[in-house]
């Protein structure tokens, strides 16, 4: 753990020499030694944990549980030595039990005591690794209920086929940036209601309103950044309007100075962000809202209420009228009911691979399409496009695009 520390690694590439590493050079030594577990938990547990919060920058007022979750709960996929220990000692009282030697099951029996039980509760390496992340969501669930407001939220309201992308977007972020969203989801940065519970600060106001200063505050609250909370919806917004597939599109209407303006279409009382015509006639009303975790339903909730009416009204013009309640978080989280809008571009017949890699560009930027010409050539990709002759050769990213042979 020591010679990884001292070398100049992304902290992810940290993370992944531990996993793959510094538990597989362990896995021997675990498994025939007569050492308990507390010993384990106590020494080599807790070195881990002093490594991977100085990698990550994790105060000792933040909560690890987040990173041993599962990538798709956005943790980092890691377990401590205490876990891998009962792994080996499961996988050793396992292949005793099921020897086809009877004096080899008859030794399991023999020692099957009081150290023992704890293993042979155990019927696979699998029913560890679940139980351990079992508990670290409970912990999260019951008890550590500041820290965990992220993965409650994103655990009852995201959408979880557009969650698999973010390990993929958050690896390729820089060191500073990438501690940051570990940060982030344990909601463990320095905000001034978070400095005043660590006795750091006498007051919890923020800089520039009466305020408390929390993550919500800052990221989605503070009145004093609405401009910097504007920019960022707008970036999306224009993303999005300016690369949808005009195959089926007969006029989009958005809320941004290059576009014709929705109330065009609504009138003066509404104003939504976008508007879909299609050549069958059919309107899409894409209503987007970028804010904190914790409020990624209730602005899905707030914007149904406040257009049901027009959605009523416009049903008598069109063939069809289809509201899209876009609700994303700061960090690039989709509410369940933006599933509507992976829906409205599947109409357009683009396949889900596609719309995937729509995602990614929305939180990734228009690097994705350079990274491609990069590897493929010059023209050879375009956006939301790649034609190879080799699947062979996509890397996890490229996979995500449309392709064709």
């Amino acid at each position: 753990m020591k010679k990884i520390d001292l070398n100049p690694l992304h902290p992810k590439n940290k993370i992944l020499l531990y996993n793959r590493y510094v538990l597989s050079k362990l896995s021997w030594h675990l498994t025939i030694t007569s050492i308990s577990k507390t010993w384990i938990s106590e020494n080599l547990d807790s070195l881990f944990t002093q490594y991977v919060r100085k990698w990550l920058e994790v105060p000792i007022s933040g909560t690890l549980s987040n990173i041993y979750l599962t990538s798709n709960k956005f943790g980092l996929n890691i377990i401590p030595p205490s876990t891998k220990f009962l792994q080996c000692q499961v996988t050793i009282r396992n292949a005793l039990k099921s020897s086809p030697n009877e004096s080899i099951i008859h030794l399991w029996k023999s020692t099957t005591n009081h150290t023992n039980i704890q293993y042979d509760q155990y019927s696979s390496t699998k029913e560890v690794i679940k139980s351990f992340r079992d508990d670290q969501v409970d912990k999260l669930t019951n008890q550590l209920t500041y820290q965990s407001s992220f993965f409650t939220s994103v655990s009852r309201f995201s959408l979880t086929q557009v969650n698999t992308i973010w390990p993929a977007c958050q690896s390729k972020l820089p060191k500073n940036i990438f501690n940051f969203t570990i940060r982030y989801i344990n909601n463990s940065l320095p905000t001034r209601r978070n400095l005043q519970r660590w006795g750091l600060s006498s007051s919890s106001e923020c800089s520039f309103c009466i305020n408390p200063e929390s993550l919500l505050h800052v990221v989605a609250g503070c009145s004093s950044y609405l401009d910097r909370f504007t920019w960022r919806h707008d970036s999306i917004l224009n993303f999005i309007a300016n690369n949808l597939p005009s195959e089926h599109i007969q006029t989009i209407y958005a809320d941004l100075s290059s576009f014709s303006n929705p109330s065009t279409i609504t009138g003066d009382d509404y104003r939504p962000d976008l508007l879909i015509l299609t050549k069958d006639n059919c309107l899409y009303i894409l209503e987007l809202t970028v804010g904190y975790e914790t409020n990624l339903r209730n602005n899905v909730n707030r914007k149904y209420s406040k257009y049901k009416d027009m959605i009523m009204e416009q049903k008598k013009n069109y063939h069809a009228v289809n509201f899209i309640n876009l609700s994303i978080s700061a960090l690039g989280v989709f509410d369940k009911e933006s599933s509507g809008f992976i829906d409205m571009l599947e109409h357009f017949n683009l396949d889900k691979a596609h719309v995937y890699f729509v995602d990614v560009d929305v939180n990734e930027g228009k690097n994705v399409q350079k990274e491609f010409e990069d590897k493929f050539g010059e023209g050879m990709a375009t956006f939301l496009e790649c034609n190879v002759t080799d699947k062979n050769i996509f890397d996890s990213k490229a996979i995500l695009a449309k392709y064709s042979y």
